[in-house]
């Protein structure tokens, strides 16, 4: 049986917030408020929503939304379901053609587990030959591309000006069907107990140590280090020569600086950025920075 206390509802197996008619205090309106009738939110998932700044609008009405289709929400590229791709098939594209996609290309040949197509970019005329590949036209390319069967892309933008572009990419690759491998450098090492999401790039002689965990999107550059027992959320960037010591959490979406250094046991909030040869000494908090080449936590 259901208990009720305002729009808060527990029964048997959850706690979740029924919104009929409008109760719109949680959310920051301007205009005509949404109408929410029969949104039903798990409290895990309204936390989440509310904590990412979601419209609850967007969310669907009427099944019970859990905080797992509230993250799927947040991160289409992350659950869409791998495409179906014929046994052989090696062709691979590379979305942006500027120094992270020429990086990725020369990463790829090195790694000879797959065939360029050649590039995407929204920014380059059709035909422009970017280290001995084509760019194939933008983003409408896409959906051509799939149709003829091509359904493995990386992603060529590095985001650390502009994590949104990243994003964006990500968006829009999913959408149009494709998968978007791990892409390893032969001369990385990852142990054989690390455990790496799809979508991760391993650059020229990085280590992954054992039982590490790799979220998705993440990139490992050139001489990055992950000790033993480090967990990296989706979408974090190590710069080249970043090393992360044993046990070390990394949020969402964190950029760690060229030669940075994160103590034993630290955790990274999400978003948080490491300037470049910067010492981590203590926790730092979700949104926080490091400046370059300072220690932290700043002495007083």
């Amino acid at each position: 049986m259901a208990s009720r206390s305002n729009n808060k509802i527990t029964d048997e197996k959850y706690t979740y917030y029924l919104y009929k008619p409008w109760v719109g205090n949680d959310v920051k309106t301007t205009g005509v408020q949404p109408a929410l009738d029969g949104l039903r939110l798990t409290e895990p998932a309204r936390e989440l929503a509310l904590a990412e700044g979601l419209a609850l609008e967007d969310l669907p009405q009427g099944p019970l939304v859990t905080r797992q289709m509230v993250s799927q929400h947040l991160h289409p590229a992350e659950s869409a379901h791998k495409p179906d791709i014929p046994a052989g098939e090696k062709r691979l594209l590379i979305y942006g053609a500027g120094g992270h996609g020429c990086s990725l290309a020369a990463l790829v040949r090195h790694s000879e587990d797959y065939e360029l197509v050649g590039f995407v970019d929204d920014g380059l005329p059709v035909g422009t030959e970017v280290e001995g590949l084509a760019v194939l036209g933008g983003g409408e390319k896409l959906t051509e591309l799939a149709q003829e069967g091509v359904r493995l892309a990386v992603n060529g933008v590095g985001g650390v000006v502009d994590l949104s572009a990243r994003l964006t990419i990500y968006e829009r690759l999913a959408a149009a069907g494709f998968y978007c491998p791990t892409v390893i450098h032969n001369t990385a090492f990852v142990e054989d107990s690390a455990a790496l999401a799809d979508g991760v790039q391993v650059y020229p002689l990085a280590y992954v140590g054992v039982r590490v965990r790799v979220g998705f999107g993440c990139i490992l550059n050139n001489g990055a280090i992950v000790s033993h027992d480090c967990s990296l959320a989706s979408y974090v960037n190590l710069s080249p020569g970043a090393t992360l010591a044993g046990g070390v959490v990394v949020g969402e979406a964190v950029l760690i600086g060229m030669r940075a250094t994160v103590n034993l046991n630290v955790s990274i909030g999400k978003r948080a950025r490491v300037g470049n040869g910067a010492t981590v000494k203590a926790d730092v908090p979700d949104g926080g920075v490091v400046p370059a080449g300072t220690i932290w936590p700043p002495r007083r």
